[in-house]
């Protein structure tokens, strides 16, 4: 697979105090990254800087494109991004009107903007919604059509910036299902940034984050079991990943277990 995404020598000064000084990285194409970190290590002026809302002087490349002001626009067709509370953000009148919002700053024609519009709406199973006014929706409902808002115009990399955190557990496990089955589906390319370490679970690779400096970068069921930076950092191991750590060492299962059902099988046979 090829780098959709480079990070080369990213230095970003805030105040006179740096949060980024000589940031490298590089993710590939169709690669799922879950970039994690405690409140202030960088993670949403990252995100900031990869959609260009600050300037990143060349340093990023995103799908070949040095990400400059000559290429903005057709970078930021490449890349959709949800951040925190985006449903505070509602334009439209109606779930339709919310989605189409993209495509008219695009200059999609009109017919072509209805068949979009429903396209994704069926495909993210909202297609009953698309009359009413978003603001009545519960909050996995408006997760969903802030998705379609970003997924209609279909780029090539999704950036999930905290999205998910105010959403109950069984709610944000279906969308993230739901994502996990469009990164196959579209080829996307997803990058979440969270100090959640339960939304890793979808991830191929991890990158955890601090101080704007990369502690640990590697396959997720390897950094996972970093169970000491995790707890420096001030980041929760989660319920499952501790209990596979400790049935480990006593030789009672041979690799992390994340669903309870499956670890429940697996100390049984």
């Amino acid at each position: 697979m090829t780098n959709i995404i480079e990070v080369n020598n990213l230095s970003f000064r805030y105040k006179n105090k740096f949060i980024f000084d000589n940031l490298n990285l590089a993710i590939k194409e169709g690669e799922w990254v879950s970039i994690v970190g405690p409140n202030g290590s960088g993670k949403t002026t990252l995100a900031k800087l990869l959609v260009g809302l600050l300037p990143s002087n060349d340093s990023i490349i995103v799908d070949n494109l040095p990400f400059n002001n000559d290429n903005m626009a057709l970078v930021r067709k490449r890349i959709g991004i949800i951040f925190t509370n985006t449903s505070n953000y509602f334009v439209g009148e109606t779930v339709a009107d919310e989605i189409a919002f993209v495509l008219e700053n695009q200059a999609y024609k009109h017919n072509e903007m209805e068949s979009m519009i429903h396209n994704i709406a069926a495909l993210l199973e909202i297609d009953k919604l698309l009359d009413k006014d978003p603001q009545t929706l519960s909050g996995g409902e408006k997760q969903k059509v802030a998705l379609a808002s970003v997924l209609v115009s279909d780029p090539k990399i999704l950036i999930i910036d905290g999205a998910l955190e105010m959403i109950d557990a069984n709610t944000k496990k279906e969308i993230f299902n739901l994502i996990s089955k469009l990164q196959k589906e579209l080829s996307l390319t997803i990058i979440n940034l969270t100090h959640d370490l339960e939304e890793t679970y979808y991830a191929d690779r991890i990158i955890v984050i601090k101080d704007g400096c990369i502690l640990v970068d590697g396959p997720t069921k390897e950094v996972l079991k970093e169970d000491k930076v995790f707890n420096r950092i001030g980041l929760e191991i989660p319920f499952m990943v501790d209990l596979s750590i400790k049935l480990q060492l006593y030789g009672l299962i041979d690799k992390l277990i994340f669903d309870m059902n499956e670890m429940v099988d697996a100390l049984w046979q």
